[in-house]
């Protein structure tokens, strides 16, 4: 017991020294945007529309998800604006961060046959803080000559880190909540029904229901990719009774109903008769024409992005079948790839590409789901280390350039280009 008690205690004064670094360098990042937004100097990025939205002013954008700047507005009651954001922003970011250490504690504890170990958490911490730091390979010139892309380091490649959208850090702890109480309510379809506790499936069915809700009314970007590949799994699930059958299936379907009810509000306000925007409304269908426009090397720009989780997903195919979270992140990553490469919005959000805020939670939660499957291999009594070592290589290599790519931006670069901002 003391032991145990000993593991804990450590285990998490690391986990919160950890925290406490990252995001003091993060806060005063948001801190600076805040400072220089609107401004001439450097720290570009989309807050200034965001700080006006909840200041009351006319930002020329509409924002139909209030959660982030409800949030943000109790707050400017207490501190000022700059400071309201900067909290704002890090205590999102700070709680998806503890949720996902809490989801792969969860996930990895049932792979640990072995006696409870200290190094165990440790890598578990390191893992999580690896899935916030990573970010694309991106290459810097060599005096005259470059590689493909030219200065272009953000758009058309994307992280599953932008750190310059604050909306996106938004929805991040709540659609870490859903994504992995969905993936728990496909494995308790996969057991007979008394199998699962009834308190057990009330909470799940509770929590799923609600933190769908939060991350959609926080922005619609993981929710439109999400209701599409569940909605593709419940449906598979409905017609075939060893897998759920409709009895089981429905009331899950029914949990989705709040969420679709705010996204149709969402979509009206900014497609629909009423809408602010002038001109062409509506979704339009391409192939990749929109993704090429930012990027014309679309497949570079998808393995710059997914290097490591790509090169782990060679190594754990086989965990596709024995493994529901692995099968469903894979599986929200190729909904996630295509979402972003056949739609577009009309008009002059056209040029936008705001389905590729999509496709970076498609980033995000493949990262996480490669470096739990990655741990549950480093956790097995007899280990493959071809299959530990190379990815951890390529997992290094993205994290190595998220922390650099975080420096620029941290010195006040342009998040697109590492270069000096327009404004410097």
């Amino acid at each position: 017991m003391k032991e145990k008690r000993y593991i804990g205690i450590v285990d998490a004064v690391v986990f919160v020294l950890l925290l406490g670094i990252l995001e003091y360098f993060f806060w005063r990042l948001v801190f600076c945007q805040t400072i220089y937004a609107g401004k001439d100097g450097g720290y570009f990025s989309d807050i200034l529309a965001y700080m006006q939205e909840v200041q009351g002013i006319d930002s020329g954008y509409s924002f139909p998800y209030p959660l982030f700047f409800s949030y943000t507005r109790f707050l400017t009651r207490f501190l000022s604006i700059d400071y309201a954001i900067s909290f704002a922003e890090v205590s999102l970011n700070s709680l998806a961060i503890i949720l996902t250490k809490i989801c792969f504690e969860q996930f990895l504890r049932r792979f640990t046959k072995q006696k409870d170990t200290l190094l165990r958490h440790i890598l578990i911490t390191i893992g999580v803080f690896s899935t916030f730091l990573m970010s694309m390979w991106w290459l810097p010139r060599f005096g005259k000559y470059h590689l493909p892309f030219k200065d272009q380091v953000f758009y058309g490649t994307y992280s599953g880190n932008p750190w310059h959208n604050a909306t996106y850090i938004a929805t991040r702890p709540f659609a870490i909540v859903a994504f992995c109480t969905f993936v728990m309510l496909l494995e308790i379809l996969n057991k007979k029904p008394e199998e699962t506790p009834k308190k057990k499936k009330i909470a799940v069915f509770a929590v799923f229901g609600v933190s769908l809700l939060l991350t959609t009314l926080a922005k619609p970007s993981f929710t439109l990719v999400f209701v599409s590949v569940a909605g593709v799994v419940l449906l598979i699930r409905l017609f075939v009774p060893k897998l759920g059958g409709w009895k089981r299936v429905l009331p899950i379907g029914l949990l989705f109903l709040p969420t679709f009810a705010v996204l149709l509000y969402q979509f009206g306000g900014v497609f629909g008769q009423g809408s602010q925007t002038e001109g062409e409304h509506g979704i339009g269908f391409g192939f990749f024409e929109v993704w090429k426009a930012a990027n014309p090397h679309v497949l570079a720009a998808i393995l710059y992005a997914n290097v490591f989780s790509l090169i782990a997903l060679c190594f754990f195919i086989k965990e596709l079948k024995e493994e529901e979270l692995y099968r469903f992140t894979v599986l929200f990553f190729v909904f996630a790839v295509f979402e972003a490469g056949l739609l577009y919005e009309k008009g002059f959000r056209y040029s936008h590409f705001n389905f590729s805020w999509g496709y970076m939670h498609g980033i995000f939660f493949f990262q996480m789901g490669s470096i739990m499957i990655l741990l549950k291999e480093v956790f097995r009594e007899k280990k493959r280390w071809p299959a530990i070592i190379i990815p951890s290589v390529f997992l290094l290599s993205q994290v190595i350039f998220g922390i650099l790519y975080f420096r620029g931006l941290y010195c006040g670069l342009d998040y697109n280009t590492l270069l000096p901002s327009p404004w410097l």
